[in-house]
C-alpha cells in the first residue's frame, strides 16, 4: 500500500458525527468524482466513482445517514491508459428514487436561477461557512481526486481537477486557513492544485483529520532532517580536513625553502618552534600546534608565526 492509499484509508474510516460536516464532505466528493446523467422525465441520476472500495463504502454510508438515501454500489473494470492493464472501479449510483435531485440541490451542484434549475461549477459557499465544514469539504475533495507522495521520497500533495473554477475555489479554501497556501498548474487539460512545502502538507493532513498519517509524516520529516544535518556536518568536517591538509602542505613548502637556504636554526626561536612542530605533525591543525607549544598559544598566534615564515620563504625565493 502506498502512503497516499494509507492516508485515504484513514480518512475513509473516520467517523463523522456532525450533520454539517457530513454534507460538506459529501459535496466535496461529488463535486470532483460525480457525474450527472439524464434519467428521463426531466430527472437525473448521480454516478460517483472511485478506485478505493473503502471510500465507496464510506460515502454510501454518509449519504444514507444524511439523506436517508441508499445508493447502489457497483463494481466495474477500469483500463489504465498506456499500460493495457485493468483494475476495479467502484460506482455509487443515486437515482431519482434515491433523492438525487435533493442531493444535487443541497450539495450546491444544482441551483435555481430565475425559477429554472441549472448545474453550477465551483464550490458552493453556503456549505463551507464554518471551519469544520471547510475541513470536511477539503477531505471530501481529497478522497475524490487527491494524492500525496511518499514523504521518504518527496514532499508533494495535489488535487487533480477538471474544472479551473473548482481549482481556483479550492486554492482559496485552502488559503482560508492561517499560514497555509497552495499553487495551481496545468497538466494537459487538468488543473492541479498542489502543495510542496513539508510544513504545509503536514498541516493539510491535520486539517483533513488524518492524525496518524500526520504523525508518520512528521517522524519521517524529522528523520530526513537529522540525516541531512549529519550529512552536512560530515561534509563540513571533510572540507575542514581538506583545508587543514592544504594549509599544512603550503607551510611545509615554506619551511623546506628556509631549511634549504639557511637551515631552520637560522630562524628566531618562536618561528623555529612552530616550524619543527609542523614537520613532526603534518596533519595537525593550527589549534593543535598551538597547544603543543610551551607555553601554549592560541590559533591566531600560531597563524601569525606561519605568516612570518611565509614572508621569509618568499623573500628567500626571490
Amino acid at each position: 500500500m502506498s502512503f497516499s492509499s494509507d492516508v485515504k484509508g484513514e480518512l475513509a474510516r473516520k467517523k463523522i458525527t456532525k450533520k454539517c460536516c457530513m454534507l460538506a464532505e459529501i459535496a466535496g466528493f461529488l463535486r470532483v468524482s460525480g457525474s450527472i446523467r439524464l434519467a428521463g422525465g426531466g430527472k437525473f441520476s448521480i454516478v460517483a466513482s472511485t478506485e478505493n472500495a473503502t471510500i465507496a463504502r464510506h460515502f454510501k454510508t454518509l449519504i444514507k445517514e444524511y439523506f436517508g438515501s441508499n445508493p447502489e454500489l457497483g463494481v466495474g473494470d477500469s483500463q489504465v491508459p498506456g499500460r493495457g492493464t485493468s483494475h476495479n472501479r467502484y460506482y455509487l449510483i443515486i437515482g431519482p428514487d434515491q433523492k438525487s435531485s435533493q442531493i444535487l440541490r443541497e450539495t450546491g451542484m444544482m441551483l435555481v436561477r430565475e425559477g429554472n434549475d441549472y448545474f453550477s461549477d465551483g464550490i458552493y459557499h453556503p456549505i463551507v461557512k464554518s471551519k469544520c465544514d471547510r475541513k470536511a469539504y477539503i477531505r471530501g475533495m481529497f478522497l475524490g481526486c487527491g494524492t500525496i507522495s511518499d514523504p521518504r521520497k518527496s514532499y508533494h500533495l495535489e488535487f487533480v481537477l477538471v474544472s479551473e473554477r473548482n481549482a481556483a475555489d479550492l486554492r482559496k479554501l485552502i488559503g482560508s486557513f492561517v499560514d497555509l497556501s497552495a499553487n495551481i498548474s496545468k497538466r494537459k487539460s487538468d488543473s492541479i492544485v498542489y502543495i510542496k512545502r513539508a510544513a504545509y502538507i503536514s498541516d493539510m493532513l491535520g486539517i483533513m483529520g488524518a492524525e496518524e498519517a500526520m504523525l508518520e509524516f512528521e517522524n519521517i520529516k524529522i528523520q530526513k532532517e537529522l540525516h541531512g544535518e549529519a550529512q552536512r556536518r560530515a561534509n563540513c568536517d571533510n572540507a575542514n580536513v581538506d583545508r587543514v591538509v592544504q594549509a599544512s602542505e603550503e607551510q611545509l613548502r615554506w619551511i623546506r625553502i628556509i631549511d634549504d637556504a639557511e637551515g631552520l636554526s637560522w630562524l628566531p626561536g618562536p618561528l623555529r618552534d612552530v616550524a619543527l612542530l609542523r614537520l613532526e605533525n603534518p596533519a595537525a591543525s593550527l589549534t593543535d600546534i598551538g597547544e603543543m607549544l610551551d607555553p601554549p598559544i592560541k590559533k591566531p598566534g600560531v597563524n601569525k608565526r606561519f605568516a612570518k615564515i611565509r614572508q621569509i620563504a618568499e623573500e628567500l625565493s626571490k
